[in-house]
């Protein structure tokens, strides 16, 4: 083999290589031009509010009743975290804007804050559980991908996360 065809035989085979990666680049360019990682992408957004509220809790599992202090009128401070998932929506690019987020974050904080809990209209015994309930049935109409609600008492480092399916 002469030294030229040797020289060619060797730079053929790095050129066809360059060239794959070059037309690869070049496909996974029109790929992401044509659809953004952005416009399939599920983001979640999250907001919290804390709120001070007193209770009674009516617990018949203690034995004997005078030492369950939860029978008594206490209070707790809470912090309720709401998560929003979904698509990013229109030229904003956002899945829904603050300002709506906090309106309806204000709206339910407003019927627990500083309140007794036992007289708070559709809520039932204010456990950790139904306060996530109560939390999802207010935001639900006004917060589309609404997808957790977490409540917690920080303070004893309990929380409650309700999420539903396909909601």
């Amino acid at each position: 083999m002469s030294r030229a065809s040797s020289a060619k035989a060797q730079t053929q085979p790095a050129e066809r290589g360059e060239r794959a990666r070059a037309l690869s680049r070049t496909a996974q360019g029109r790929s992401r031009a044509q659809v953004s990682p952005e416009a399939r992408a599920q983001f979640t957004l999250s907001r919290s509010f804390v709120f001070e509220a007193a209770h009674t809790l009516n617990r018949r599992d203690i034995d004997p009743p005078s030492m369950d202090a939860s029978r008594r009128i206490h209070g707790h401070s809470y912090r309720a975290t709401v998560e929003v998932t979904g698509s990013p929506i229109g030229e904003s690019g956002m899945v829904l804007d603050l300002a709506q987020f906090d309106v309806a974050l204000s709206r339910v904080s407003e019927r627990l804050d500083h309140r007794l809990l036992d007289d708070v209209a559709g809520l039932g015994p204010a456990t950790l559980e139904n306060l996530c309930a109560f939390i999802w049935r207010a935001l639900a109409p006004h917060l589309v991908g609404l997808s957790r609600v977490t409540v917690s008492r920080d303070a004893r480092g309990d929380a409650c996360s309700l999420s539903m399916r396909g909601a």
